[in-house]
């Protein structure tokens, strides 16, 4: 079932602050965590928030700038929807992301009426859904979704087993396979649009129940001879697989910087309530081993935040740079943050589980983040993409002596995102892990402190990665990380990469209270060495009282966690006429 429009007619509004839009969620509103858990538990989002979005316009922050809509920096758009995410991950992905997704392949790979006819839609409030996986398929080159050519149009046959709004889209992009031969490039894209048929050749009624992101409308799609239009083809035919790839790097750079906005709320819970509950004659934040569960999920915070908000950047700085960067965001920072949640899960002890008001909501956003990797764009996934450019980038990443830091520049302005220049090569050589060496990069961290020895340590240890990835690359030229040999140097390489983004971003601002302090680089650049040694335990007793008070006076302040520019307000004064 589609949704009313907004509008018969495209508009854009200009965009303002959804923190303050949707208000206070600690205070009672029609979209405050109250709300939102009860909303959970019924497997539905906000109808108030959805309407507040429509009203905004939200579908606007997925249109290019140049076909009448607002996308024009991705920083920004990522800063725009983290209220979204700091509230209700469910309503991000299905309100916003799952659109992202799918109109991304239309403005890499769509002829100019294709994009001017799926804008025009998105402006006048519509949704589109990205029909790519089959669950019992692992990989979009093995699809079982078949389009036979019956003239002008192709007949689309078979089943989607998890698409986000299969049941409400209007418009749906569907990967299926349309050549006889195997590989990638037997695979097109093609564009459907409900409203020029369905019955009785689609049925989208079966809704799909998970455990974390319960508010999605996530369904199956099955397709009985559907007809499509050969010029609804998006690309041309045979091309929809290395479409997907190129298109899933925004994604895997714009959903982990996303997701960090979940665990800013996250650990903003966890402070007030180990402030609050009273425990042994204190409270719980007065324990050594609470001090330290927060300031480890802190550290991992931080390096997520860092490396997400870095990668983001690449696409507009380089985006012929970003196969590795994005695949290794889309990869580890999903991991990082679910460590933090898992040692803030044990700091509210039963608390969440036992759903104590106010802080309920938090075993919502612990079971929403540890969805947000599955997919083709999930952990392993990501891996494989960085295994195979891994031989001509370990070449080229040699060559790079210092690093471009404008990656580094969180808040710099940014032009329009450059889609053609995107691509499916490693690229001409890494720019975060040279920002480990980088001599500007080193002299804007100083002279004194512990993290410039762990500086010097970590860019030991990426030369010894590489040194270690190319015997691997000799001994297995076609890579499978489904083995340990492939899975492990892979994993530590991409600690390394989001060690030299953090190191890159620290340098970047240098007045920042947060980066600049030696002891919080010292803890951060700590937590990827002790990963690197295959543990993530205790930091030492200086760093965790550091963080922890940095932790505790921006929450008095109303000051979130983030490192990343524009994430400053937390509680924003309500405005006449808010939504509260």
């Amino acid at each position: 079932m589609s949704r009313p429009r907004v509008d018969a007619e495209p508009r854009v509004r200009e965009p303002d602050d959804l923190e303050v839009r949707f208000g206070d969620p600690r205070t009672t509103g029609p979209f405050d965590y109250a709300s939102i858990v009860a909303d959970d538990e019924a497997r539905r989002v906000s109808t108030a928030a959805e309407a507040l979005l429509d009203e905004w316009g939200a579908a606007a922050d997925f249109v290019p700038a140049a076909l009448g809509g607002r996308w024009v920096s991705t920083e920004e758009l990522v800063h725009r929807w983290r209220p979204v995410f700091r509230r209700d991950p469910s309503l991000g992905l299905g309100h916003g992301v799952a659109t992202l997704t799918a109109a991304t392949h239309v403005w890499i790979a769509g002829d100019p009426a294709q994009q001017a006819a799926v804008a025009a839609r998105l402006l006048r409030g519509e949704r589109i859904a990205a029909g790519l996986d089959e669950l019992d398929r692992g990989d979009l080159e093995h699809v079982a979704c078949t389009a036979a050519l019956d003239g002008d149009r192709w007949l689309v046959s078979g089943v989607k087993q998890v698409v986000d709004n299969a049941d409400r889209a209007e418009s749906m992009l569907i990967l299926a396979r349309t050549g006889s031969g195997s590989g990638p490039r037997s695979h097109s894209l093609l564009l459907w649009d409900r409203d020029a048929v369905a019955a009785p050749h689609v049925d989208t009624a079966r809704r799909v129940l998970t455990g974390g992101t319960r508010g999605r409308r996530l369904g199956a799609a099955e397709f009985r001879e559907l007809p499509v239009p050969v010029g609804r083809t998006v690309g041309p035919p045979g091309t929809g697989v290395p479409t997907a790839r190129i298109a899933s790097q925004v994604t895997r750079a714009v959903l982990p910087a996303l997701a960090v906005a979940t665990v800013d709320s996250s650990l903003e819970l966890a402070v007030r309530y180990a402030g609050e509950r009273s425990l042994y004659g204190g409270s719980v934040l007065d324990l050594p081993q609470s001090r330290a569960l927060l300031a480890g999920a802190i550290a991992d915070f931080l390096l997520a935040d860092a490396f997400s908000s870095v990668v983001v950047r690449g696409l507009h700085v380089a985006p012929e740079d970003c196969l590795v960067p994005t695949a290794a965001s889309g990869y580890l920072v999903p991991q990082l943050l679910s460590s933090a949640m898992q040692d803030l899960s044990v700091l509210f002890g039963s608390t969440f589980y036992a759903r104590v008001e106010p802080y309920d909501v938090f075993e919502k956003f612990l079971r929403d983040v540890a969805v947000l990797s599955i997919g083709h764009d999930g952990t392993d996934a990501c891996l494989r993409t960085i295994a195979a450019g891994l031989d001509g980038w370990l070449d080229s990443s040699r060559g790079i002596a210092a690093a471009d830091r404008a990656w580094f520049r969180l808040g710099a302005p940014l032009g329009p995102l450059a889609f053609d220049r995107l691509g499916l090569d490693a690229g001409p050589g890494d720019v975060l892990g040279a920002a480990l060496r980088d001599p500007g990069v080193r002299a804007a961290l100083g002279t004194n402190g512990q993290h410039l020895a762990v500086l010097d340590r970590l860019a030991d240890a990426f030369d010894a990665a590489r040194d270690e990835l190319d015997l691997v690359v000799a001994r297995a030229p076609e890579p499978s990380t489904d083995t340990a040999e492939w899975a492990v140097p892979l994993h530590r390489l991409t600690l390394l990469l989001a060690a030299g983004a953090f190191a890159g971003v620290c340098a970047e601002r240098e007045g920042d209270p947060i980066t600049a302090d030696p002891l919080v680089r010292e803890a951060c650049l700590r937590r990827v060495e002790d990963r690197l040694a295959g543990r993530a335990g205790s930091l030492e007793p200086e760093l965790v009282e550091r963080l922890v008070a940095y932790a505790v006076d921006r929450t008095d302040r109303g000051i979130r966690l983030t490192i990343s520019t524009r994430d400053d307000a937390r509680d924003p004064a309500p405005k006449e006429g808010d939504v509260r």
